[in-house]
């Protein structure tokens, strides 16, 4: 993987509030971290792509419990951020990952 180029682009598929403290701190720590270190900052920045909440798929709202609030239908438990194949890859291969380049 030393060679191999796992990602290349600008994080657009992260959502913005997330976006400049990942091109921050990578940029910051990506030459100074061990290849651990780096993996565990990687993991931690893209908790949020995991995050699940409660979604009413009958009017399209989130909520607490088993019903739905807003319509009584039920809640089922799904992401709150869109799948993208672009993370997906990424959180596939971080344990392989054991250089970062950034550049702008």
């Amino acid at each position: 993987m030393d060679k191999e180029e796992i990602y290349s682009g600008d994080l657009t598929e992260v959502p913005e509030k997330f976006r400049e403290g990942i091109k921050e701190a990578l940029s910051d720590w990506a030459d100074s971290l061990g290849r651990r270190g780096l993996n565990e900052l990687i993991y931690s920045f893209f908790s949020w792509y995991n995050e699940k909440g409660m979604y009413c798929e009958r009017c399209d709202s989130w909520g607490d419990g088993e019903k739905c609030s807003e319509c009584g239908g039920k809640l089922k438990e799904r992401f709150v951020y869109s799948r993208n194949k672009r993370l997906d890859l990424i959180l596939t291969c971080v344990g392989m990952i054991s250089r970062i380049e950034v550049s702008e």
